[in-house]
């Protein structure tokens, strides 16, 4: 087991499944924080909904319970995120 490796083992997933869903969430915290940042330089760009702070909390909240539950119930294949 790889420094690598240990974390996705011990939550009973692969690495690319961990990576994905880490990727996942990353682009998309990228997205909101580039809003903010072009909001900041130019307050008259409006932050569109999907990117403001309630829709990103929202997000990162139901991303949170989706991987806690897949990671609660084996799934068929014994890869929880295959639920």
């Amino acid at each position: 087991m790889t420094i690598f490796t240990q974390h996705p083992h011990d939550q009973g997933i692969s690495y690319f499944e961990h990576w994905g869903f880490a990727m996942g969430i990353a682009w998309r915290l990228f997205r909101s924080v580039l809003a903010f940042a072009i909001h900041a330089l130019m307050p008259w760009i409006m932050i569109e909904r999907k990117f403001d702070l309630e829709a990103t909390s929202a997000y990162l909240l139901e991303r949170n319970d989706f991987i806690e539950t897949a990671a609660s119930q084996p799934a068929n294949d014994g890869h929880p995120l295959n639920a």
